[in-house]
């Protein structure tokens, strides 16, 4: 490239960088506030039809709190449900997981679907707060088959652990059915609602204040949900629907996004795969063309499409992110997705098609991305809380998980972008990928985009993996401890951050 050329290419580079560091808080911001808005939405339809968004379906053992029964029971999984074991006839707990308080004075039911082998006794165990103090109230005895479809929680006999009568409870923050069966008597769940005993009803409906960061936007939810439970966020027009209700709006099947994604990258490796079996025989005497030859640095497949390839592999990721969504479990299509693009980078790595990387490199310079670290601390100083350090394991997995990172974003989808674009131009998009993995944690966001500008910038002039990944943990393990909770409301992407 031409000297002036290449002079213009870092300040336009330089420039959307910069453009880019301010834009993506306004891009984490919006997700947050669709992703708020869609689960309002669904939260008002789930209302209207006599449900709410206190629902579960027992499948697995994380569909109850801690996966287990607290107190004597042992909990197996089982064909549409999960069965309790009474062991010696003493109570046991089951804890329903609520995501956030629910205000049980409206919703004063629950609707249940449940059978016991024996006749038992039950009761409500509940805490206001997490901290509050506990609070009972005896449901009575039940014959043996199937439980009553509807439990109140209203007009009950609400008593402390010392049997002492107490006020009922206005909300719930933990809310655990007790079951005393006798020994070897089973309780089976399949599936439970907290719904109004007088019917439908309609929530309020606030709305999102304009111009707030994610976190702003998810400490004004909090807020609002904290004065009341039920509270929904978006317009008051999309809350009371004039005409009839509109059926549900058609989705892809959830299988389409992936086996399209398969196709491709199946087409895409038996077009290199052809490309290769087709090469010219040259004969002996005849006039042979130079091309360059394969290299630790050079491909051995057309740069042209590196390009390509990066946005291949950089697919399933981000589909996988954005598919979370508000759920904390990701979906077998989003993770199928994930694993294509994962997989597809390692055959990359495979057919030698990527340049050559190191694990160290010359130490002389193995420390630069290692400023990373010092420049987390004087966040933390500056502006975090008192340090709480995670397990010697969560740190370990750090050192894991950002190498596999580091990994696919500079020795994968960094190097296959240097060898299509200029260099300025592909440290700003690697850092930008970096960045949208993180996606909606707008805060988290800058970081990384911050930090993989300069990774990527060292890395591609050392191809040396391993400092980059301990600076990328270590930063990550600072800024977990010191400031994850206060400035940075956390680590964590999606459903994980919504939460």
């Amino acid at each position: 490239m031409h000297p002036r050329s290449a002079r213009w290419v870092a300040v336009a580079s330089a420039i959307l960088a910069l453009a880019t560091l301010v834009a993506l808080p306004r891009f984490g911001a919006t997700v947050v506030r669709a992703a708020i808005e869609n689960e309002s939405a669904a939260d008002r339809a789930a209302f209207a039809a006599g449900d709410s968004p206190w629902s579960w379906r027992f499948r697995e053992r994380d569909d109850v709190v801690a996966g287990r029964a607290f107190g004597s029971g042992v909990l197996t999984v089982v064909e549409d449900g999960l069965a309790f074991r009474a062991m010696d006839g003493s109570a046991m707990e089951i804890g329903l997981p609520l995501a956030r308080p629910v205000d049980i004075r409206r919703l004063d039911s629950l609707r249940l679907r449940a059978e016991a082998s024996a006749p038992g006794s039950y009761a409500w165990v509940a805490r206001e707060t997490l901290t509050g103090p506990l609070r009972r109230a005896t449901l009575g005895p039940f014959a043996g088959g199937p439980l009553p479809p509807v439990l109140r929680l209203g007009p009950l006999d609400w008593t402390d652990p010392a049997g002492r009568p107490v006020t009922p409870p206005a909300r719930a923050a933990m809310l655990r059915l007790e079951v005393t069966l006798p020994a070897a008597a089973t309780f089976t769940l399949h599936e439970a609602s907290l719904v109004a005993g007088s019917g439908p009803i309609q929530p309020p409906v606030g709305a999102l204040p304009s111009r707030l960061s994610a976190e702003g936007l998810l400490a004004w939810r909090d807020h609002a949900r904290a004065a009341d439970p039920l509270v929904t966020f978006g317009s008051e027009t999309a809350a009371r629907p004039s005409g009839p209700a509109a059926g549900p709006a058609r989705a892809w099947p959830p299988w389409l996004p992936p086996i399209a994604y398969l196709l491709v990258l199946g087409a895409s490796v038996g077009s290199a795969v052809l490309r290769h079996r087709r090469r010219p025989v040259v004969a002996a005497g005849s006039p042979v063309a130079v091309f360059p030859t394969a290299t630790a640095s050079t491909p051995a497949i057309r740069t042209d499409s590196g390009l390509i390839d990066a946005i291949l592999v950089l697919i399933g990721p981000l589909w996988f992110i954005a598919g979370l969504g508000l759920s904390d479990r990701p979906d077998p299509p989003g993770v199928a997705m994930f694993v294509a693009g994962a997989t597809y980078a390692f055959y990359l790595n495979a057919t030698r098609v990527l340049p050559r990387w190191h694990w160290l490199g010359t130490w002389r310079v193995a420390g630069w991305p290692l400023l990373a670290v010092p420049a987390a601390l004087c966040v933390v100083v500056f502006f975090g809380h008192a340090p709480a350090w995670p397990p010697l394991g969560r740190v370990a997995v750090y050192v894991g998980w950002a190498l596999f990172q580091q990994w696919l974003m500079l020795a994968v989808v960094g190097a296959l972008l240097a060898r299509a674009l200029p260099r300025p131009l592909a440290v700003l998009l690697t850092a930008l990928a970096f960045a949208l993995l993180h996606t909606p944690n707008g805060l988290l966001m800058q970081l990384c985009f911050v930090a993989e500008f300069g990774w990527a910038w060292w890395y591609f002039h050392r191809r040396a993996l391993l400092p980059v990944a301990l600076a990328h943990a270590l930063s990550a393990v600072l800024l977990q401890a010191g400031l994850a909770g206060g400035l940075l409301r956390s680590l964590e992407v999606s459903a994980r951050f919504l939460g």
